[in-house]
Formats: C-alpha cells, structure tokens, sequence
C-alpha cells in the first residue's frame, strides 16, 4: 500500500458533509417557504414563495445525489462550494424584497458553512460571496434611505457575525487541514518503518518482497535476468559481546552505507536478518568477490572500529534467476545463500590450509635424522669414499 492510498483525499470530508450541508439549507427554504404562506400585505409573497421553494427542492435533490454516492467525485466540492452562495444569494434577495434585515442572518449560516469547502480556491470565493452579498444589502438599505443609527448599529452586528462566521470557518479548516497533514505525515512514517529497517535505513524483509514481485515480472516480460546478492557481516556477534551493541549497530550503519555507494540506483539493498543484508536488481550484477572488495574499501575509510577488532571483513554470495526460471525470491535467495556459505568454507578452509603451512614448514632437500638407521657411511660397512 502506498502513502497515497493511506492519505485522506482531499474530497473525503466534503463527501461526508455535503448530504447534511444540503439538507440543512433545504430544511432552512422549506421553512421559509411555509413562513411566507402566512405573511400578510407583502406584495413579493409568490416571489419569496417561488425562490424558497426552488432552492428546498433543488437542495434536497443535491442532499439525495451526494447521500447516495450519484455525483461524481469532481462535483462535489464544486456543489459543496455553490450551495452556500446560492443561499447567502437567496438571502440577500429576501433582505432586499422584504426591505428587512433578519433575513440577512441566513448570510451567517452560508459564511460558516464555508468550513465544508475543501479546496482553498472555493473556500475563498465562499468566504468572498457571502462578504461581497453583505455589502450591498447594506448598500441597498442604505439607498432606500431611513438608515438611522439603529438600523446602521443592527447591520454592523450582522455584519460582524457573518466576519466571525468567516473567521470561525478559516479556524476550522486550517484545524482540519493540519490534522490530515498530521494524519498524512503519521500513515507515512507507519509504511516507512513497516517496510523499512529502523537502524540502517534500508529496505527490510517486508519492503524486498514488496518490490521483488513486480521487478521478477518485469524482467520475464523484458527477457532480463534478475540478480540477488547476500552479504554476511563476519564476526559481529563477537564485536557485539566484546564492545557492546552499539559499536555493532555502527557496523550495521557502515555496511548498509557501504552496499548503498557500492551498488547502482536501480539495485534495492534489505537488511534480511541480524547480520545479512539482501541485494536484489535487474541483470547480472556484480561479482561476489568485487562486491566484497568495494564494501572492504568503502570501510576502511569511515569504519572508526579498531583494527584489532573488526578487520572489515564480510562475504558474499550471488544468484541470477535467468528468464525462463520459474523460481521466486525466496529461491533467488535460497541459493545466493548456499552460494555464500560455499564461499565461506573454502575460505575457511584456504585460511586453514595457510595457517598449517606456517605453523609446519617441510623444506625440500633437508637432511636425514641421524638416528634413522645405522647403515651409513657413519657405521662403518660398505666402501669407503674415494677421495680424489
């Protein structure tokens, strides 16, 4: 799974809250509606009846679509953005007709719905509308004249309600966003420690095999061969019980950053056990004994370890899966161990075979032990030497 699929998509909450956005604006034009029926004198009256009643049904169609998954993913926070400008309009209409200012409290309820809005851009021209709509309901009260102190004090409430709504709505988007963030960033780490090794850095046996599938499939499709490297890191047990874990984790680093510099961007380097690291990449690869060259070389210049320690010393073995092989990786490696363990026993058996040679050295030409026998010369039988 990749850190994509666990990030939460930027539509997630809109699809949450789009239903409830539309059918709470529908339940607020119904009302309306039914509220106008009973206003007396009010020669707008069909005009309000029409306009609240188009909205309550176009909001409760909108609330089924987005209840029941039928509109799209790259329409919803298009209409989780226009339902509430819609109804900031609806009530900047009724202020107007009804020469009134209560209907403008609706225009609080569409700054604070902004809050639904995901994307910046429509969360802005929310915030924008509804501001823009306020301004000239208050132009338009201004216009029609009798705008006394009262009237200016009850528009400046109304009008630092809709800037605290705004407010309120950047408040708890910007919480919203930083907690996907958060979230985002968290899911991130969880698949960067399950498929990676905490202590090198490198791939661990979840992340090899991750990757393994799909570079073996791709290498048959493309007639190229696979190959798979295994380094042992010799003697780590002993620097652990002389000088302690941490010295041996430092070799672990050195190693893991050694098998890095050593080996191509295409490569993929797995730390598969305590003390054995993995390597798997498309074609051939490097030798066993080149491999074990670079990494020697590449330790003896950042290794801090003393000498009388830890030599620097690993081994390797190798594997190649040809095309037309039906192994895996985990035959791939099967062999690339057995590959390394022959290597370390004609090691050991090459450092054995040289240690007998300096401990027993047998010269050719040397002299006979005197007390070998006693039909020499020296015992006085046979001819004496002719000297001349």
């Amino acid at each position: 799974m990749t850190p994509a699929a666990l990030a939460p998509q930027a539509g997630d909450a809109t699809s949450l809250g789009l239903p409830r956005l539309c059918a709470g604006f529908a339940a607020i034009h119904a009302a309306h509606a039914v509220l106008a029926l009973f206003l007396a004198d009010v020669a707008y009256r069909p005009v309000l009846i029409t306009l609240d009643g188009v909205c309550a049904v176009v909001f409760a169609l909108l609330a089924f679509l987005a209840s029941t998954r039928r509109l799209p993913g790259w329409r919803r926070e298009t209409v989780a953005a226009v339902v509430p400008i819609v109804a900031a309009a609806a009530a900047a209409t009724r202020t107007g007709l009804l020469d009134a200012y209560w209907p403008a409290a609706e225009l609080i309820l569409a700054a604070a719905a902004a809050c639904v809005v995901t994307a910046k851009h429509w969360f802005w021209s929310v915030i924008g509308a509804v501001g823009a709509l306020w301004a000239g309901c208050l132009v338009t009260a201004v216009i029609r004249g009798g705008f006394g102190l009262e009237q200016a004090s009850i528009w400046l409430h109304i009008g630092l309600l809709v800037a605290a709504a705004g407010g309120l709505a950047t408040a708890i988007r910007r919480a919203r966003t930083s907690s996907a963030v958060a979230l985002v960033q968290a899911n991130r780490q969880l698949l960067e420690h399950t498929v990676r090794d905490p202590l090198t850095g490198v791939a661990n046996r979840k992340g090899l095999e991750l990757i393994a599938r799909p570079m073996i499939d791709l290498a048959r499709r493309q007639g190229h061969a696979v190959h798979c490297l295994v380094v042992d890191v010799d003697t780590l047990r002993g620097i652990n019980e002389e000088h302690g874990v941490r010295e041996g984790d430092e070799v672990l680093l050195a190693v893991a950053e050694a098998l890095k510099v050593a080996t191509r961007t295409t490569d993929v380097v797995a730390r598969w056990g305590g003390d054995e690291f993995a390597l798997l990449g498309p074609g051939t690869g490097t030798s066993p004994l080149e491999m074990e060259r670079r990494i020697r070389a590449h330790l003896s210049t950042v290794l801090t370890l003393p000498r009388g320690a830890w030599q620097g010393r690993v081994s390797a073995g190798s594997a190649t899966l040809v095309p037309w092989d039906g192994d895996d990786l985990e035959g791939l490696l099967q062999r690339a161990e057995q590959d390394l363990a022959l290597r370390r026993s004609l090691k050991r058996r090459a450092a054995a075979r040289l240690q007998d040679e300096e401990l027993d050295p047998a010269p050719s030409g040397s002299a006979p032990d005197p007390a070998a026998g006693s039909s020499g010369p020296a015992s006085g039988s046979g001819p004496a030497p002719t000297i001349g």
